[in-house]
């Protein structure tokens, strides 16, 4: 993968979970770039790994969790400097000063999510009611 402009590169991203029959395999050899200015999809069916892969973008994997690869991130605030979130530590000051602040999620869960076709007050209001 070209290392240009990336804002993230993921490169043969592995993540397993030591099971008891044997490891667990949730994301084999998985390569992605989001690049500025563009929109990135991670499509697939359910169980696919699309949330084991953005927990580790995010360096929120449980601890039972053996991931393998790099993650790339280049802070356009920054320019010039690349960070492997991988090689932060789990809960240390670098992951914590990006997380929320230079790469978020948005959780995707139906009943906490926002409908985007009702306004917030209807849906608070609504779930007030309950």
């Amino acid at each position: 993968m070209n290392s240009g402009i990336d804002l993230l590169r993921i490169e043969d991203l592995g993540i397993s979970f030591a099971m008891i029959g044997g490891p667990l395999h949730a994301v084999r050899r998985a390569n992605l770039r989001v690049l500025p200015g563009k929109v990135t999809a991670l499509v697939g069916e359910s169980g696919s790994g699309k949330s084991v892969l953005s927990q580790a973008v995010m360096g929120i994997l449980p601890n039972t969790a053996h991931v393998r690869g790099r993650i790339l991130f280049s802070d356009p605030e920054k320019p010039g400097t690349t960070q492997d979130i991988l090689q932060m530590q789990r809960d240390g000051t670098e992951i914590r000063a990006l997380r929320g602040s230079r790469i978020g999620k948005i959780f995707q869960e139906p009943m906490t999510s926002l409908s985007p076709l009702h306004t917030i007050g209807n849906q608070v209001s609504e779930s007030l009611q309950i």
